[in-house]
């Protein structure tokens, strides 16, 4: 059930599954490789966290996001993601490391967007991984997985995984500063950006 419902994250993320589009589940347990089991078990927590819907007679959905509710999921984005970063410490250098592969890698993706999309994403992912707040960690992953897709759109409109990475630059100096403050302030900068670009096409 693990496995279905990560594989079907990922699709929703790498917009291979789009916002709004019915979830059939013989076609994703043949994409998947599992049986229907562990994607109606799957679906159903899928359910839980907000990234599916589901209709009576009519069955599963990816979810769709209006820019009410999108502006509130950024908002609050924005106070977790400060209270978080804020407290960060200067990360080891084995850390620092890796944050730049992920960077590195975004940075030469080009215009392939999978690899930019999963490699920004894990460059995300391994800043928050530095804080011991794992309660607001995983609050700030749960409203990420109702909002993957849309993330994935402001993605790809940019295209360009250079100029991604270079937005990514200055927060890994901040990082290497021990800079919480300053690293909290480029991150809402950076978010700000794609909920400036989704707002009009929600509405």
């Amino acid at each position: 059930m693990q496995r279905a419902a990560a594989a079907i994250r990922d699709m929703i993320m790498t917009r291979r599954l789009v916002p709004g589009q019915q979830l059939r589940q013989e076609d994703l347990a043949q994409q998947i490789g599992v049986s229907r089991g562990p994607i109606r078990e799957a679906l159903q927590v899928l359910k839980v966290e907000g990234v599916v819907e589901y209709e009576r007679n009519r069955g599963y959905f990816v979810t769709q996001i209006g820019a009410d509710e999108m502006t509130q999921l950024y908002l609050a984005r924005d106070l977790l993601e400060t209270a978080v970063l804020t407290k960060l410490s200067t990360p080891t250098d084995e850390e620092l490391a890796y944050l730049v592969e992920m960077n590195e890698g975004v940075r030469h993706a080009g215009s392939d967007l999978d690899v930019m999309v999963r490699c920004n994403e894990l460059f995300h992912l391994g800043v928050l991984d530095l804080s011991p707040q794992r309660l607001l960690v995983a609050e700030i992953l749960r409203i990420w997985r109702m909002s993957a897709a849309y993330r994935a759109l402001s993605l790809s409109v940019l295209a360009d995984g250079a100029a991604l990475a270079e937005h990514h630059d200055p927060m890994i100096d901040a990082l290497r500063a021990g800079d919480g403050a300053r690293l909290a302030e480029l991150w809402r900068e950076h978010r700000q950006v794609s909920l400036n670009w989704l707002l009009p096409i929600l509405r």
